[in-house]
């Protein structure tokens, strides 16, 4: 594998992290979509790390609420939100 080919990957994956913020902090994020995030992070090291530093840009600019939401919650393993429970 290339440099060039690692770098595709690595933006492919910093795309899929922002993707996953967005639709864990969807009102309408469904407890599917939750477990299809605890897969996605599962498979490769790289997403828990990417995904983590998307929080952070996302914290940075205002755009999370103050209190920390599932998306957070789904990342440190809480485990009632492996349940399927959400919180209002």
């Amino acid at each position: 594998m290339t440099s060039s080919d690692l770098g595709e990957m690595d933006e492919d994956i910093l795309t899929q992290a922002a993707d996953w913020c967005m639709r864990l902090n969807d009102d309408d994020c469904s407890p599917a979509d939750r477990q299809d995030f605890q897969h996605w992070i599962q498979l490769d090291p790289r997403h828990a790390f990417e995904y983590a530093k998307m929080l952070e840009i996302w914290d940075l600019s205002g755009q999370l609420p103050e209190e920390p939401g599932p998306a957070k919650k789904l990342l440190s393993g809480d485990a009632s939100m492996h349940k399927g429970s959400r919180e209002m």
